[in-house]
């Protein structure tokens, strides 16, 4: 299921009242013809719609997310075509950001639009009289779950942030303090222990790819691994492997599959967000997905609008795949390589298409291209052109909750985990006996490859238990202007213009 598929009854209307409330006086009469929080939650069609609309931050959201999952980390870099192209994404990838990065700005900005909206639906919902408890029960799951969600991306990358559980005014926002990252940490685990109550294991037909209870459970456990609470990440992710049949989740025997069109939301998704090829809409915050264009092969025609070749895999990363021999790349054996990179040499046909990937091309003197968000030109069912590509980006697969639990229950009852996952990409287990320091290390190894592209690096680097582990990496990737302030990035400059009380975070 698309999500936005089914949202043609989400209403520009439903945005617009999400993000503000009127006040009323008895001067002013309320307008018959329009669609307000006060006269629109009254069916079952309304609760649908109203959810719908909290979803649909979450592809805008996404089509920023790997500017900062990967690029500010050391899997890619910025790329393009050069000279100030990608100018904000060079800030985030040589840390020479400030509070006025736009990239940054959106996705503080798509967050909140996601929270206001989850918080009506939650006001609102348990009211609406013409609803059967099945569908209210679920409405309300999937706000939780999502608002939830955000404040989870919004901790994670700002540290202390707004909190609030209530619909609020414009004169509200302008006053909102910060809240300490202890208390929002604690919001997000009572949102989505609440959701995995409310939420049903499974969807069918259209409702295919909505939150789930598996979808809560998993990314509570990803949170514990994040505060480093290992025996709940660790109890959590147990949970959702003992129910996995329940869940329907299971992996792919070819890891490519994951990110095949025709598979989207299959038995490795836990959780991931809808797309649909929406035509030449050329916009960031609209129905589809952007990354086939900007991470395409720079202007080589093998998929849409020519693409743009951002966000370029490192040579750290092609490094780090393993093979027989450390000096010559042929004979790499991890399987996981061919569907998440281009390097030179590889190619593709399809219909007239007939593509090899150049030794190197502008902003990739490597030759090397991110490739797992790739649909080709030749498939316009999948991307029609102008940024709007149908294929889904996962949140969270069924691998990772195997491997939030091979990391937090360490290696005597977790190594099963890790060798499962790396069994599917061909690799032979981890060697026994390993300490506790290298078993981490394996574990970090595995993420990094399992989810190369997939915007996680960053974040693991940051909940890493040596607080200069990030520092450490990036030092070593190059990144010399990294420092300790980047651990979280500056509140965006035009909502401390708006609202005083926004305190600044350290270093900006």
């Amino acid at each position: 299921m698309k999500i936005l598929k089914i949202s043609k009854y989400m209403m520009i209307c439903v945005a617009v009242v999400a993000l503000v409330s009127c006040k009323k006086d008895f001067l002013t009469q309320q307008p018959n013809d329009r669609i307000t929080t006060d006269n629109f939650y009254q069916t079952e069609a309304d609760a649908i719609a109203a959810v719908n609309s909290i979803y649909s931050p979450l592809t805008s959201l996404y089509n920023y997310m790997w500017q900062v999952g990967d690029i500010m980390s050391d899997d890619t870099d910025t790329g393009g075509g050069g000279g100030g192209d990608g100018a904000t994404e060079l800030e985030l990838d040589n840390f020479t950001l400030n509070s006025f990065n736009a990239d940054i700005g959106n996705y503080w900005g798509q967050c909140y639009q996601g929270i206001q909206r989850a918080n009506i639906a939650i006001e609102k919902i348990p009211n609406i009289p013409a609803v059967s408890d099945a569908i209210r029960k679920r409405s309300l799951g999937e706000a939780y779950f999502l608002r939830g969600f955000y404040y989870y991306s919004l901790v994670r990358l700002f540290g202390d942030v707004p909190l609030y559980t209530n619909s609020i005014t414009l004169d509200d926002a302008r006053t909102i303090s910060r809240s300490p990252k202890a208390e929002v940490y604690a919001q997000v685990i009572k949102d989505l222990k609440q959701a995995e109550t409310l939420l049903p294991n499974t969807y069918t037909g259209d409702d295919k790819g909505r939150a789930t209870a598996g979808a809560a459970k998993g990314i509570l456990a990803g949170v514990y691994l994040t505060l480093g609470n290992k025996a709940d990440a660790a109890a959590k992710s147990l949970e959702v492997i003992n129910d996995a049949s329940k869940y329907g989740y299971d992996l792919w025997a070819n890891y490519g599959d994951n990110f095949k069109l025709e598979n989207e939301n299959g038995k490795e998704s836990v959780f991931e967000v809808q797309y649909r090829s929406g035509g030449a809409q050329f916009t960031f915050y609209g129905a589809g997905n952007v990354l086939n264009t900007f991470m395409g092969p720079r202007a080589q025609n093998v998929v849409q609008s020519s693409g743009y070749g951002f966000s370029i895999p490192t040579l750290s990363l092609f490094n780090a795949y393993e093979r027989t021999n450390p000096a010559d790349s042929s004979t790499i054996i991890d399987k996981r390589r061919l569907p998440s990179m281009w390097i030179p040499g590889d190619k593709f046909v399809s219909g007239a298409l007939n593509y090899t990937q150049p030794a190197s091309l502008i902003g990739s003197p490597n030759g090397f291209n991110t490739k797992k968000w790739f649909v080709p030109v030749t498939n316009v069912t999948g991307d029609n052109g102008g940024w709007t590509s149908a294929k889904n980006i996962q949140v969270m697969r069924y691998s990772e909750i195997l491997l939030i639990y091979a990391e937090a229950a360490g290696p005597v009852l977790g190594k099963q985990y890790i060798d499962r996952v790396r069994a599917r990409a061909g690799l032979p287990p981890l060697a026994t006996g390993l300490n506790d320091a290298d078993y981490l290390t394996a574990i970090y190894h595995e993420r990094r490859i399992e989810f190369a592209f997939e915007m996680h690096r960053w974040f693991d680097l940051l909940r890493n238990p040596d607080p200069n582990y990030f520092i450490n990496v990036m030092k070593a990737a190059g990144k010399s202007n990294i420092a300790e302030k980047h651990r979280y990035m500056p509140i965006p400059q035009g909502e401390r213009d708006i609202n005083p009380n926004l305190t600044q975070n350290p270093g900006y």
